[in-house]
């Protein structure tokens, strides 16, 4: 019995150091924002229309540029960051039609909200209303 609570034990002790260490990795090699002036362009693609816009910024993450160009409400959770619910009053609701606003970045699918999308020199920007097809 005694040994078996001396396995247990080890084993919650090696789950937090490996969590710890995972954590740590994490936070050394996430992207990181930069200070200064950036020249970045941002695209807003709604169901009918596409607007464009090449600006210099200090921002330094997505959602500072983005207000600056565009009306944009949402929610911030402590979980999933800064939801995205409306730009410029066209709102994408899942509940209704399986619609949201999705982040590329350079071209690629984003994978942090606009409040930690880290805006760079030369960045590509993309918020596209999409519908899931489930």
């Amino acid at each position: 019995m005694k040994n078996k609570k001396a396995i247990a034990a080890a084993a919650i002790i090696g789950l937090v150091a490996l969590i710890g260490i995972l954590y740590a990795a994490y936070i050394h090699f996430a992207p990181s924002a930069v200070a200064g002036e950036k020249h970045i362009t941002i695209t807003i693609q709604f169901p009918e229309e596409e607007k464009q816009y090449e600006l210099d910024t200090d921002a330094e993450y997505l959602r500072e540029a983005l207000e600056s160009v565009a009306e944009i409400s949402g929610e911030e959770s402590e979980e999933f960051g800064f939801t995205l619910y409306s730009v410029d009053g066209v709102t994408a609701d899942f509940n209704t039609n399986n619609a949201y606003w999705a982040i590329y970045v350079d071209g690629e699918y984003g994978m942090l909200s606009l409040a930690n999308q880290p805006v760079t020199d030369g960045g590509s920007y993309a918020i596209v209303y999409e519908t899931y097809e489930g």
